[in-house]
């Protein structure tokens, strides 16, 4: 998968409070028409044009698109860890800068899964 530039189209039943004519003939979910995934946005309009069924404005159907998108890249344990270390250090440099190093530990101390790594890890893959 790329940058965006892949994409879904279709053809779906827009108004969410009737469902479409029963003569409509849907695919299983009973409110799209017609779906195809673009793999190439260049091509894209002319697949519309070529294949998606025409519709009437104000007759219910519209078309819809939507991006194919790459998963969210997550941080690593280790990389979340630093960074919370260093997001507390500097928040208490700027309230606290005499007792910094003091508070860090407490804090260290009091919430120690918080700023772990496996931890992080184990979290990250429950969710």
């Amino acid at each position: 998968m790329g940058h965006g530039t892949q994409a879904l189209v279709s053809v779906f039943w827009a108004n969410p409070n009737t469902m479409p004519p029963s003569e409509s003939d849907t695919l299983p979910d009973g409110r799209s028409l017609w779906l195809c995934t673009v793999l190439d946005r260049r091509v894209e309009r002319e697949i519309i044009f070529q294949y998606a069924p025409r519709v009437r404005p104000g007759s219910g159907w519209s078309y819809g698109w939507s991006p194919l998108l790459d998963p969210p890249q997550r941080w690593s344990g280790k990389r979340k860890a630093d960074a919370r270390r260093r997001n507390l250090r500097k928040r208490l440099e700027k309230t606290v800068p005499l007792f910094a190093d003091q508070f860090e530990e407490q804090e260290l101390r009091r919430r120690p899964d918080y700023f772990d790594p496996d931890s992080i890890d184990r979290k990250q893959l429950r969710k």
